[in-house]
């Protein structure tokens, strides 16, 4: 059984609700036992709406990369994206405590349901059941970009774009990480899409090719997803895709669950904590989403060379290349220092190069490059 909400005149409604698969009928079936009282009471300055968004909290698995639906509800401000967003707890049973007490699991805030003090809570009757996270702000952006790779027969790459290692420009870098995009609708041709975004939607018009549940249709790359799957790759940790043995739903690493690989692993879906991978894994959708649709796994490091004493009076923009995301060329990637070179605000340079002479004559090294990337990545904003 799990908990759902239905909103009616602005007021969201709980009811228990058990779920079932009917063998005739080919599909799943929902049941309500029993009403559980309203969650949120909406107000002008409160307003509850439903959106066609990406909602994800920093660190946490909130926003999981296969979500269970593309409407989220909760109470969002006007701004397309931001920080700030509230979102009502989607609360569902996960066992018992060791006292013999039921347990109830938030997957929206990703916390336990059920001590003590939540029972009071809901004595006093302060506004229905809720988790101890259920007034954390989240991050969101409403309407996101949402790409199938089938479009696109030159291929999709998605990266996890990171702040400049070297910014001589007077624009600012972007804040922590966003997800970057190119697309290509014919082979080696040129890009439609080459732009950032708060967050990119893959989905398919039937399912998408994973194991498990074969009614997954979007999965979703956003920055915390993003940044831990790049990590991994970068520092060669063992990546898998570890499947709920309760909810078939797949895990997703965060943190420093996604930096120190692990067999005995937690669901955010549905809250058991004795799932089990058969060698030490970090496990991210991501992971089999990149194994089903990427066409050539290899990198070529860059032949091209820089000298940036023949652009004295230029500005400069230097990152170190990352391992995409998620790429579906036939071409292999490109690997070494990614250059823009400004002359005044018209930008002559755009390109990857083996080698890089800085103004001073030193040779920039790409290790180092990508250290200060992640290290600016995730520094708290001003």
């Amino acid at each position: 059984m799990i908990i759902k909400r239905e909103i009616k005149n602005n007021v969201t409604y709980l009811y228990l609700v058990e779920e079932s698969y009917s063998p005739e009928k080919k599909r799943g079936e929902t049941k309500k036992i029993k009403p559980l009282g309203v969650e949120e009471a909406a107000t002008p300055l409160n307003r509850i709406t439903e959106e066609f968004a990406v909602v994800w909290a920093e660190g946490r698995t909130l926003g999981n990369a296969v979500p269970f639906s593309e409407r989220v509800i909760g109470q969002f401000p006007e701004a397309e994206s931001g920080n700030g967003v509230i979102l009502p707890c989607d609360i569902v049973p996960c066992g018992k405590f060791r006292n013999g007490a039921q347990r109830w699991w938030c997957r929206t805030h990703q916390v336990h349901w059920g001590i003590k003090a939540d029972l009071q809570q809901v004595a006093q009757g302060d506004g229905g059941i809720r988790c101890s996270n259920a007034t954390q702000p989240m991050h969101y952006t409403k309407n996101p970009m949402v790409i199938n790779p089938d479009d696109y027969a030159g291929g999709i790459g998605i990266w996890a774009a990171l702040p400049t290692a070297i910014n001589t420009t007077d624009e600012p870098d972007i804040d922590g990480v966003v997800i970057h995009l190119h697309a290509r609708p014919q082979l080696q041709g040129k890009k439609s899409i080459d732009a950032n975004f708060p967050a990119v939607v893959v989905t398919s018009f039937d399912s998408l090719p994973l194991f498990g549940n074969a009614l997954i249709k979007r999965v979703v790359i956003a920055p915390p997803s993003a940044l831990a799957y790049l990590e991994a790759l970068i520092n060669n940790l063992p990546l898998g895709t570890l499947y709920c043995h309760t909810c078939q739903h797949p895990h997703l690493d965060l943190g420093d669950f996604a930096k120190n690989p692990h067999k005995k692993h937690f669901c955010g879906n549905c809250g058991v904590d004795s799932n089990w991978s058969k060698e030490p894994i970090v496990s991210s959708p991501l992971s089999e989403l990149a194994n089903k649709l990427t066409k050539n796994p290899d990198f070529v490091d860059s032949d091209r060379i820089l000298d940036m004493r023949d652009y004295q009076n230029c500005q400069v923009k230097v990152w170190s290349s990352t391992p995409a995301v998620l790429w579906t060329s036939h071409l292999p990637q490109e690997a070494g220092i990614h250059v823009h070179i400004y002359q005044e605000k018209r930008k002559i340079v755009d390109d990857t190069f083996g080698q890089v002479t800085w103004f001073d004559g030193s040779q920039l090294e790409r290790d180092k490059l990508l250290v200060t990337m992640l290290d600016k990545a995730k520094k708290p904003a001003a």
